[in-house]
């Protein structure tokens, strides 16, 4: 719930609750009327009642004045963290659209995860000054590289938020990377390891015995 909406019916619950409470204390003082001037309009407003009624009339306005108490305590309430409400965004033919975060999210979310590189990704997004910012957690294969990743996820960014959603205020996202440390191997881990083979022996030739008649 925004500010405006907040603001409205706050104000809504404190009329509610003095018009109740106001009528509960005619109900119980005769002498007690209404009596409004404004230039030619006199408006002039008295409760008679026997007792019976009187205590049904109350219990009926004490119901509203609970009811205005309860309103009141909604507009005075901070939001949920995953209750964002809706984000009004303009976009690029000069019209607006309303979306919510969560939608916004799982698009971006699917455009990242089908990148090459990308095992596993993660959006929040929100609304900023009108522009929309975002904040992307990255998992990517341990033999990616991060330079090509990160260009690659603002592009994507950029592209799915402007083609699929049409909006034309968009800052450049916040992407945290991370490798998919369980699954990641060494180098060459996968490979058996062979016993280096052994010298070759060196070739030796025995002298030739020499005849008694040479």
């Amino acid at each position: 719930m925004n500010t405006l909406r907040r603001l409205l019916l706050a104000l809504y619950s404190l009329v509610l609750i003095a018009a109740a409470g106001g009528l509960v204390a005619m109900a119980w003082n005769p002498d007690r009327k209404l009596d409004l001037k404004v230039r030619h309009l006199n408006l002039q407003a008295f409760i008679a009642s026997d007792h019976p009624a009187r205590w049904v009339f109350t219990a009926i306005l004490a119901g509203v004045i609970v009811f205005g108490l309860l309103t009141l305590l909604a507009a005075l309430q901070p939001s949920r963290a995953g209750d964002r409400g809706t984000m009004r965004l303009k976009q690029t033919d000069g019209g607006t659209v309303e979306v919510t975060p969560s939608a916004l999210e799982s698009l971006l979310r699917d455009a990242i995860e089908r990148l090459p590189d990308v095992r596993q990704a993660a959006a929040v997004v929100r609304l900023s000054g009108g522009a929309v910012e975002s904040e992307l957690n990255v998992t990517i294969e341990p033999s990616a590289s991060i330079a090509h990743v990160t260009t690659a996820v603002t592009q994507a960014t950029s592209q799915t938020l402007r083609e699929q959603v049409g909006i034309s205020s968009i800052r450049r996202p916040h992407i945290r990377i991370s490798y998919d440390e369980i699954n990641a191997r060494p180098a060459g881990a996968g490979r058996a390891s062979r016993p280096a083979p052994p010298p070759e022996a060196a070739e030796t030739t025995a002298p030739e015995e020499s005849s008694p008649h040479d």
